[in-house]
């Protein structure tokens, strides 16, 4: 990951979407971590109705999206990349119309189509953008959604930020730019008017990700 990468246009190339899955979750330690994500997706959804309908944004490839129609959501898959989207399509063809894509960006969701969905899932961007891109990307998020909001972040304890520079010595790249420590997390969650639930981590001593369920002021 370069220092000026954008991850706003990064994704918008058809090579990059294309290979995505490929270079993520091809190799074991991927296969595992994508298990790992996808068991605390389907835990922070227990206890959402079968029969809400869930924006997954952003969708990408549908990677997420697959776990909740395969619990039997209605999902709509909204991403700012029409190519990403194009790979999620052809993936989740299998579910028909129960997978909707969307090319939007979610804040002019938020202005021009409000109370979208039932449950919005915003998983792995927040971490990308400092802090206050962070606050109004899910407050535009937690406007979408009628109910519960659940988000992916990267937490920044003692021991990640110590693991975190072991992985660097070794000549790994961050998986997230932006970490957050607690305070940060209440404030990211007070900015987009939401209050945590529950958490549910990926791999408390193999990976700083979490998942945060949380529901509007």
């Amino acid at each position: 990951m370069t220092l000026n990468w954008n991850p706003t246009t990064h994704y918008k190339d058809v090579a990059v979407a294309e290979r995505y899955d490929r270079e993520r979750f091809s190799r074991l330690s991927g296969r595992v971590f994508n298990a790992l994500e996808k068991r605390a997706v389907r835990r922070a959804f227990g206890n959402v109705p079968r029969s809400a309908t869930i924006a997954d944004l952003p969708c990408g490839t549908g990677r997420l999206a697959e776990t909740l129609l395969e619990q039997g959501y209605h999902v709509i898959g909204v991403d700012i990349s029409d190519a990403m989207l194009s790979v999620a399509q052809r993936k989740l063809q299998r579910f028909g119309p129960c997978f909707e894509p969307l090319v939007g960006d979610v804040h002019d969701l938020a202005a021009s189509r409000p109370a979208l969905c039932d449950t919005a899932l915003c998983a792995r961007v927040l971490m990308h953008f400092p802090l206050g891109e962070q606050i109004r990307f899910l407050g535009s998020v937690a406007k979408i959604a009628r109910g519960t909001v659940v988000f992916s972040q990267s937490i920044s304890t003692p021991y990640q930020r110590l693991r975190r520079g072991v992985k660097q010595l070794l000549g790994h790249q961050p998986s997230a730019r932006y970490p957050i420590t607690e305070a940060e997390l209440a404030e990211l969650l007070a900015g987009a008017g939401l209050r945590e639930v529950r958490r549910f981590r990926v791999a408390r001593l193999l990976s700083e990700g979490m998942f945060v369920v949380a529901e509007h002021l």
